[in-house]
């Protein structure tokens, strides 16, 4: 009775270690990437603004991933000097599940959360000197884009988005798997 008490002991851990084993290999590793590209706002021309920023993603589903960006923004308004900071969720979906074998995977993504605008305004009529102005608003947006393999690990991911404020994102992310 106690070898087969041992027995089933032993079959129980070896199905338990190849289940876990399997559902590990399932979850994808987290996505850090870098935000370099240009940034759309209109309002009697378009204005474009230069943004860098940081990003993380966490694959929740084998092609569903959620994870923040931060993202700093910063040209001309109306030929004044202005910057913009946006803090939003990210959520991306890929076309495919990316296996590792494709070198290529396209993804949809969209975003929603925070932006704070800094300008220089005119005090008034017949006030000389400019003043800084602050805003904050809600930020939207949503586009697409592809993961382009450079190796097991590394990727570059160029990116359009439309959105409102900012109303166009063209970027180019590179970014790493991290394991």
């Amino acid at each position: 009775m106690r070898g087969s008490v041992w027995t089933a002991i032993c079959i129980a851990a070896v199905v338990c270690g190849a289940a876990r084993t399997g559902s590990a290999q399932e979850k994808r590793a987290p996505i850090l990437e870098v935000v370099v590209g240009r940034s759309g706002f209109i309002d009697e021309a378009w204005d474009y603004f230069t943004t860098i920023g940081v990003g993380m993603r966490w694959f929740v589903t084998p092609r569903l991933a959620v994870g923040p960006e931060v993202a700093y923004l910063n040209g001309e308004s109306d030929a004044l000097e202005a910057s913009s900071l946006t803090v939003t969720l990210n959520l991306t979906f890929d076309f495919f599940r990316d296996d590792g074998d494709r070198r290529v995977a396209p993804y949809l993504v969209a975003a929603g959360g925070y932006l704070r605008q800094r300008t220089l305004v005119g005090r008034g009529p017949g006030a000389p000197g400019l003043v800084p102005f602050i805003s904050s608003e809600g930020t939207a947006s949503a586009g697409f884009g592809a993961r382009i393999a450079l190796g097991s690990r590394f990727f570059i991911a160029p990116e359009f988005r439309l959105g409102w404020e900012p109303e166009t994102r063209i970027a180019v992310n590179p970014g790493v798997r991290l394991r």
